[in-house]
This record gives structure tokens, sequence and C-alpha cells, in this order.
């Protein structure tokens, strides 16, 4: 039984170095060059994930950064846009103001103006009056209208 086991553990480690010899000679190459490319390509990724990363760092950085002069920006624009509205605001109260001084303006010379012709219409109307009156009561008519026209000057200065 010992030659046995002897000859078994030999044809084992025959068949194991022939075992050996063909996977060196088949398929070592081909296996250290898969592990070869699989650990650049793990090397490579990682280093594209590093790159991503940064990248990913950089852009919102970036977002950040435009965000907050978007910001600013938006700000500024409102303060002006205020700015603008009070502007023209109180320059709309001031035209209206002065359409309102014109208009009150106007209307005053209009008033005066309607005083003044009521006040002619009234001395004409007197005056006519009381020359009908003075001609029944008195023959001269024409002695009667230079004493009006001398009494109503009188009255109107």
């Amino acid at each position: 039984m010992e030659n046995l086991k002897l000859e078994l553990i030999f044809a084992a480690m025959i068949n194991f170095w022939i075992l050996f010899f063909m996977f060196k000679h088949f398929l070592w190459e081909k296996l250290a060059n898969a592990i070869e490319e699989r650990r650049k390509f793990l090397k490579a990724s990682a280093e594209a994930d590093d790159i991503a990363k940064n990248k990913l760092e950089d852009a919102e950085k970036e977002v950040e950064k435009i965000l907050n002069e978007a910001r600013a920006k938006a700000s500024d624009i409102e303060k002006s846009a205020d700015e603008l509205s009070k502007q023209n605001t109180a320059k709309i109260l001031e035209k209206a103001e002065k359409e309102a001084v014109y208009v009150l303006e106007r209307a005053k010379t209009e008033i005066e103006k309607d005083r003044l012709d009521m006040n002619n219409s009234m001395k004409s109307k007197i005056l006519d009056l009381s020359l009908k009156l003075n001609s029944k009561i008195f023959s001269k008519e024409s002695a009667n209208k230079d004493f009006f026209e001398k009494e109503l000057e009188v009255l109107t200065k």
C-alpha cells in the first residue's frame, strides 16, 4: 500500500505539473493580461471618478457663484426699479400738481372774466333801464345819458 500511495502521490504531482505548465503556457498570459487590464481599468476608473468629483465640486462652486451674482443683480435691479418707480411717481405727482394749478388758474381767470362780463352786462342794463326811466321823467335824453355815464364811471372805479 505504501507503494500505491507513493505512486498516487507521484502521479498527482506529475498531473499537477502538467496542468501547471498547460495553465502557464495557454492561460497565464491571458489571465495576467486580463488582470492587468482590470487593474488599469480600475485605476483609470478611480482617476476618472476623482476627476468627476473635482469637476462636480468646481461646477457646484461655479453654480453657487453664479447664483450669488444673479441674486445680487436681481437685488440691484429691484432697487433700481424701486428708485425709478419713486422718480416716476414724483414726476407724475409734479405733473398732476402743475395741471391742477393750471386748471385752477384757468378757472379763476374764467370766473374773473365772467364776473367782469356780468358787471359790464349789469352796468349796461342798469344804464339802459335808467335811461328809459329818465326819458319818461325828463325830456332831454342826451343830458341824462351823459350824467349816467359819468356816475357809472365813478361807481365802477
